[in-house]
């Protein structure tokens, strides 16, 4: 992480890092954050987020990188988007009886699948499972609990999760949004070992909307793309990660401000991260919607 004496703080998620950067002191940073709308702030190398429904410090969590981490090309469009990828598997699968169905998202690992998916409680809060199937889905291995930190009332009707599995690290990395007790958006959380234990859920980015997400891996190099749970506009994130999702070194919004942008897809290939996106019509009348693109090189 950039910055001398980063300080670590712990939450019931997970561990949350506050920084400080250039000799700038948490009480420096909270009133500069007061002089700047109760959204995100971002500087050269810092990316700090602000929660208005946070009671207290961990209101400011922030991730700090060393230079740019990511190089990105010109966004193309429309018919200058290369095809859209298959990331995940299609048709229905049911891993479990009280899976809700809608939200199975699984991907291909060699001859096998490991698909991620919500449970919903008799409150409507959500549980997180994960679970892999050695026949294209016609049996599955008993589900294993990524998170259950949600305390929302959504019940079954939630945005789907996002999975990415690395057969030769034995790593499984999923990627959701979730409403926990220290505040709602999109997390990551991964397992080290073929997805039978999962470390604590880390939080990408803080905010009060739903989004769609999507995440993906190769090797060291973990990229999760993901609606932006902040803005008016709708718009397209990225935070990446090269240390296999330990510490993510940047986020940045990656489409334009001439775009709504929904439902993103990522591919990590090498040093090469791929991003694609739907860009909507901004009459809420008109379904019309045209694929965008954008791709970016890793720096380190």
């Amino acid at each position: 992480m950039a910055g001398e004496g980063a300080n670590a703080a712990a939450s019931s998620f997970g561990s949350l890092t506050a920084a400080s950067r250039g000799g700038r002191s948490v009480d420096a940073i909270e009133k500069f954050r007061e002089r700047r709308p109760a959204s995100k702030i971002v500087k050269r190398g810092l990316h700090l987020l602000s929660a208005r429904w946070l009671p207290s410090l961990v209101a400011l969590v922030f991730t700090a990188c060393r230079g740019e981490s990511v190089q990105w090309s010109e966004i193309r469009q429309a018919a200058g988007a290369p095809p859209w990828p298959r990331t995940s598997v299609h048709g229905m699968l049911v891993p479990a009886p009280d899976a809700c169905v809608a939200s199975v998202r699984a991907a291909r690992v060699g001859q096998k699948i490991v698909a991620a998916w919500w449970t919903a409680r008799r409150d409507s809060s959500g549980v997180l499972n994960v679970a892999w199937s050695p026949d294209g889905g016609s049996s599955w291995t008993a589900p294993v609990v990524a998170d259950s930190t949600d305390h929302s009332v959504r019940g079954c009707g939630r945005p789907p999760p996002a999975i990415s599995a690395d057969s030769t690290s034995g790593y499984v990395h999923v990627a959701y949004y979730a409403e926990t007790k220290s505040g709602r958006g999109v997390f990551f959380a991964h397992s080290m070992d073929n997805g039978k234990t999962f470390h604590s859920p880390v939080p990408i980015v803080f905010g009060d909307d739903p989004a769609f997400v999507s995440v993906s891996s190769d090797g060291d190099r973990v990229a999760v793309a993901y609606e932006d749970p902040n803005s008016a506009q709708p718009a397209i994130g990225v935070a990446v990660s090269t240390t296999m999702g330990h510490i993510f070194h940047t986020s940045e919004t990656i489409s334009s401000e001439a775009e709504r942008a929904r439902q993103p897809s990522v591919v990590v290939h090498g040093d090469t991260v791929r991003v694609w996106w739907s860009d909507h019509a901004a009459d809420p009348r008109i379904s019309a919607t045209r694929p965008a693109y954008r791709e970016g090189i890793f720096q380190n």
